[in-house]
């Protein structure tokens, strides 16, 4: 077995320092799984997990620590294993908990590299969990690595020969890209940016259930809940109403949120920015996000409406600066406090990744993408509203659990939603004076009272 050596991205060498200062946690897993059924052939699913790897070096490295600082160390030719659980009698929720277990195991990403597959079998069905580190992967990776996993496994399973298409880059495509765009007078003008957004910004704050802890432990803890159809519609109409994306909808409803909850007239929350750009980097897998810092400025007479058009500004200036990486903007404030402990964004399926009863690779497969909540602990709190091609939005809300008990993250969650309620169906209603719960909580609460 051969090898070479290639440097990590900014983001990468983050996420390493995360996992060496944290080796036992899972808070960098992500974690997706697929029910089959028929159960898949194991032997096939390892043959066809080798045919990916073999596409994508990130896949197959392994990422240690040197003199010089961090590499990644790529195995030209690594055995590819796929653990096998017999599970004959586990109901659904038990299958669950056992795939969010196989998620919660961290990755030894200098022994095993950044990924890991099992199958989980009952009797006549089973379910494929994959789960990867962060530091190689990102949303459209994981769509990238599910459609041809089941492309492949498709091929091998019909006897016929493996027919993807070439992926066009590498990793290695990003650097020089991350390189250029930090030297000369680009980078500064990059640098010049952030540094006016973030300058006496504050990291909005949660009130907690629990004291910070000096040393953090980056354990997190996650659920998720679906939007409730009528408030899906609502949403695409006011980001139509109001000519904006319903991202920005999203994000004016969760800076409302966090401006009742914290009180601050001005902060910064975070979002997720693809650099996916170009047409070399379409196919590749790999860290290809950068978190931006997103200052919010809300007073007492602050309308949904005017908040909605400056999540807009705050979206498209952000995105249009999104190169410079978020850990150089964080070094340059490190005597000042985090800049963003808390994060948002929305996410979309796209159609050919959209795994369905009617519609996928696995012929003669029964298949569904199951929802594995997987931990996060990076931040303090990371809400991300998934939507897919039938319609449906899934909210996830990760957190620390050093600092939240799921119920308070609940609490929020239920606040968030009816923020957002109200930012589609009354735009022109003043934040301040919105009500944060719904009428079942109402009730709850002067039922208390009247104790």
């Amino acid at each position: 077995m051969t090898e070479d050596v290639r440097q990590l991205s900014v983001g990468q060498r983050a996420l390493w320092l995360v996992q060496r200062l944290a080796p036992d946690s899972a808070a960098s897993n992500v974690v997706h799984g697929l029910y089959v059924e028929p159960a898949l052939d194991p032997d096939l699913v390892r043959r066809a997990l080798t045919v990916v790897r073999s596409r994508h070096d990130l896949l197959r490295s392994r990422f240690v620590q040197t003199d010089h600082g961090p590499v990644r160390v790529v195995d030209r030719d690594p055995p590819t294993e796929v653990e096998v659980h017999d599970v004959p009698d586990l109901d659904d929720d038990g299958l669950l908990r056992r795939c969010k277990k196989l998620g919660d195991q961290p990755l030894r990403l200098g022994d095993d590299g950044p990924l890991r597959a099992a199958l989980l079998r009952r009797r006549t069905d089973c379910v494929l969990v994959v789960v990867v580190h962060h530091i190689a992967t990102d949303f459209h990776s994981q769509r990238i690595v599910w459609q041809e996993l089941a492309e492949v496994y498709a091929a091998l399973r019909a006897g016929r020969p493996v027919e993807l298409p070439p992926v066009g880059g590498t990793y290695d495509d990003f650097l020089a890209r991350q390189q250029a765009a930090l030297s000369g007078e680009r980078g500064e003008r990059l640098r010049a940016y952030w540094d006016r957004v973030c300058d006496g910004a504050t990291a909005v704050t949660l009130p907690t259930d629990r004291p910070r802890p000096p040393v953090r432990s980056f354990r997190g803890g996650a659920f998720s809940q679906p939007l409730p159809d009528d408030l899906v519609v609502g949403l695409r109409q006011a980001a139509a109403t109001a000519g904006v994306t319903p991202y920005s909808v999203v994000l004016a409803a969760f800076q409302a949120t966090m401006y009742r909850y914290s009180g601050l007239g001005e902060f910064t929350v975070g979002c997720p920015a693809t650099l996916r750009r170009g047409r070399a980097l379409r196919g590749v897998v790999g860290l290809l996000v950068n978190t931006i810092a997103l200052r919010g400025s809300f007073d007492t007479g602050t309308t949904f409406a005017e908040a909605i058009a400056a999540a807009s500004r705050q979206l498209t200036d952000g995105v249009a600066h999104a190169a410079y990486p978020f850990p150089l903007v964080q070094a340059s404030r490190r005597s000042q406090g985090p800049v963003v402990r808390v994060t948002v964004t929305l996410l979309a399926h796209q159609h050919d990744d959209d795994f369905t009863y009617e519609r996928h690779p696995f012929v003669g497969h029964r298949v569904r993408l199951l929802d594995i909540p997987y931990d996060e602990g990076q931040f303090d709190l990371s809400a991300t509203l998934t939507q897919y091609n039938d319609g449906r939005i899934e909210a996830e809300f990760g957190y620390d659990v050093d600092l939240f008990d799921e119920p308070t993250v609940r609490r929020l969650a239920r606040h968030f939603l009816q923020m957002l309620r109200v930012a589609c169906t009354a735009p022109q209603t003043v934040v301040s004076r919105a009500p944060m719960v719904d009428e079942t909580e109402l009730r709850d609460l002067l039922a208390l009272g009247a104790r």
